[in-house]
């Protein structure tokens, strides 16, 4: 079975709305997903965040979408917090076989209660939600171990060319954007020897 890369990151909020949708888009397919959190280090030339007006129209634009999917998105007081702590928090999640809720939860109350993901508090919180033992889940945000985990997964992202989130990778084709989720089923389906559109014929149908 191949397998998909995905590289997100509770920093963004398009990340979230891939997070959200990449299994259903990827559902009946025989493909696996790896799930790999990453968050940019200090002085990341392709930061949003640096540049006041994209970043505003980035929040502007992911808030639409999110209402479209019937979520609430609300921009974060803090742009940055100790991103470590909930991205090894995850991996530990994950290792208990709760990764999608778990980060589905992160990032909603990252982004939809503007609250700091990073906090002993809110991940303790988060973790009772998701049927996780508080304390095994801070201790894995504070655990060197995991973090080490972390860096490896963003030593692969480096390799994967990676330069923003949230980014798929599959049979070493890159797709980059929450809107590109599409085009990685199109071209899974292709693959597969499934039906896809002609969109030479009609370039406003969808990719699938």
């Amino acid at each position: 079975m191949e397998t998909v890369r995905f590289y997100f990151s509770f920093r963004s909020p398009f990340a979230w709305l891939a997070f959200r949708r990449l299994p259903l888009a990827l559902g009946g397919l025989p493909v696996t997903v790896r799930a790999v959190p990453v968050f940019p280090p200090p002085g990341f030339p392709n930061d949003p965040a640096v540049v006041p007006a994209k970043l505003a129209y980035v929040m502007e634009d992911a808030a639409r979408i999110a209402t479209a999917y019937g979520l609430r998105l609300r921009a974060p007081t803090s742009i940055d917090i100790d991103w470590m702590r909930p991205h090894a928090a995850y991996l530990h999640a994950a290792d208990k076989g709760q990764s999608q809720a778990f980060g589905e939860a992160v990032f909603a109350a990252r982004f939809g209660d503007d609250r700091d993901v990073g906090s002993d508090e809110v991940l303790a919180d988060l973790a009772k939600a998701c049927g996780l033992e508080a304390a095994a889940v801070v201790a894995a945000a504070g655990d060197p171990g995991m973090h080490a985990r972390v860096m490896e997964g963003m030593a692969a992202a480096l390799g994967d060319r990676l330069f923003g989130v949230p980014m798929f990778i599959y049979r070493g084709e890159r797709f980059w954007g929450n809107d590109r989720i599409e085009w990685l089923v199109r071209a899974i389906r292709r693959d597969l020897g499934m039906a896809v559109p002609d969109l030479a014929a009609d370039p406003l149908a969808s990719p699938v």
